[in-house]
């Protein structure tokens, strides 16, 4: 079997199915509200790549609570209730393409280059990163 057509055969992760092993991998965007919220930007390019074919897309990494987590400004988030509530626009608008989408959840330890909650950072190690 040629590369080609592994990448085009369908296959699962988990209980998932993929049509093809076509996708998008995470790429931090910085195009959320300040308060973390989803766009109408983000909301069309996550579609775009579901309706260009892509059946796997994985979001930018989103911070995971409202006091340590977000790493810049503009990043989205998924904190609160009202958050992952609009991610719902974005999730909908891949599944309507007949894609998936995944959520890259993170937590910025000591490398916050932006954090609107608090100026000091929390990591499980008193180790600094030297700015890499």
């Amino acid at each position: 079997m040629s590369l080609y057509n592994i990448g085009i055969k369908p296959f699962n992760i988990g209980k998932i199915t993929l049509k093809n092993r076509v996708g998008v991998a995470p790429m931090t965007r910085i195009s959320a509200t300040e308060e973390g919220f989803v766009t109408n930007k983000m909301v069309n390019y996550y579609g775009s790549f579901a309706e260009g074919g892509f059946v796997l897309i994985i979001t930018e990494d989103t911070y995971i609570n409202d006091k340590y987590s977000q790493t810049y400004y503009d990043q989205p988030g998924i904190a609160f209730d009202e958050q992952a509530h609009e991610w719902k626009k974005v999730v909908d608008a891949v599944h309507s393409a007949g894609s998936k989408i995944f959520m890259q959840l993170q937590h910025t330890g000591p490398l916050s280059q932006g954090n609107r909650f608090a100026n000091e950072t929390v990591a499980p190690s008193s180790i600094q990163p030297n700015q890499q």
